[in-house]
């Protein structure tokens, strides 16, 4: 758990990575919008540091249409997922999607220059649909941080629908958050406790 409380501050560069237009790997995507985005917040901290708030705009307009938030929700609701309603499934979607929005936004302010690198990888396949981009989080002090982005191909290009910190996954370790939720309160009221503390957090 205290692994995936890095991660907030590591998937600032998935806010921006379908900010241009497609490249032709995914790791060079991830690997130039990165750059993009340490400009981006060098050149706007000041503005940021007034309104953070802005921030929430921001990853709504570019980030939202890049995440495969049902194959997110999907996974991280597990067998619930079959049991659930459409009305269900729907709601949580939207509201771990703005879980999602109130993670990378805070993301975003808390950066400060730490550097990103990106190992070699092996040419992708022209026909692939999956692939994994992985990159090194050097913070200020202590050991590299591995990170692996997962990825698949969808119609109006590549999607992200995982991340993994030093080998713990962002989705397995949601999974295991709700189902306890889940098994104890049931669907309706874990969906209406997220809801509020959405709210709650996006109005403070």
């Amino acid at each position: 758990m205290k692994k995936l409380l890095i991660a907030p501050l590591l998937l600032f560069l998935l806010v921006y990575c379908c900010a241009i237009p497609a490249a032709d790997s995914p790791q060079d995507l991830v690997r130039e919008t990165s750059d993009r985005m340490i400009e981006a917040l060098r050149n706007n901290r000041d503005q940021l540091q007034k309104n953070p708030a802005q921030i929430y705009d921001l990853v709504n307009d570019i980030v939202l249409p890049h995440f495969d938030f049902t194959v997110m929700s999907r996974w991280v609701l597990g067998k619930y997922w079959r049991q659930a309603t459409p009305d269900q499934r729907e709601r949580f979607t939207d509201e771990f999607r703005t879980l999602m929005v109130r993670t990378y936004s805070q993301a975003l302010l808390e950066y400060s220059n730490e550097e990103i690198v990106f190992p070699p990888s092996p040419p992708l396949a022209s026909d692939a649909t999956e692939a994994t981009v992985r990159c090194e989080f050097h913070p200020k002090s202590g050991q590299p941080i591995p990170i692996n982005y997962s990825v698949h191909r969808m119609n109006n290009g590549w999607k992200i629908y995982d991340v993994t910190v030093d080998g713990v996954s962002l989705v397995t370790n949601y999974r295991s958050t709700f189902a306890d939720q889940i098994r104890t309160q049931g669907m309706d009221a874990t969906i209406d406790s997220l809801a509020q503390r959405n709210r709650q957090n996006l109005t403070s």
